[in-house]
């Protein structure tokens, strides 16, 4: 049984489902992810290796070798803990609308 459209009183509507990935228990704020940034770490590999004299560019290379890996680590985490929550609405075949279930006339 189709829901008739509540914009055009048309009984030619299709019921679609999509689905939605919501993240839940984010442990990690985003702040958190952009002070391990691979360009943050960066930085401060820079200044860390310029006040113990070593080249510049290794403690660049250290950040972002440390930036990325904890980039890595979070995504993995992130896709882990996301799963899909599918959303319902219709879809009118003669007014090319779509409308919520819950849409009332």
């Amino acid at each position: 049984m189709s829901l008739p459209c509540p914009y055009c009183q048309s009984r030619d509507t299709v019921l679609l489902e999509s689905p939605q990935h919501l993240v839940i228990n984010s442990n990690l704020p985003s702040a958190q992810n952009n002070v391990m940034s691979p360009l943050a770490l960066a930085t401060l590999g820079i200044s860390v290796s310029k006040s113990l004299n070593i080249p510049p560019i290794a403690g660049a290379l250290v950040g972002v070798l440390i930036g990325g890996i904890w980039m890595l680590m979070t995504e993995d985490e992130v896709q882990k803990s996301s799963h899909p929550v599918y959303t319902r609405h219709y879809y009118c075949n003669d007014c090319d609308r779509d409308f919520s279930p819950s849409l009332r006339n």
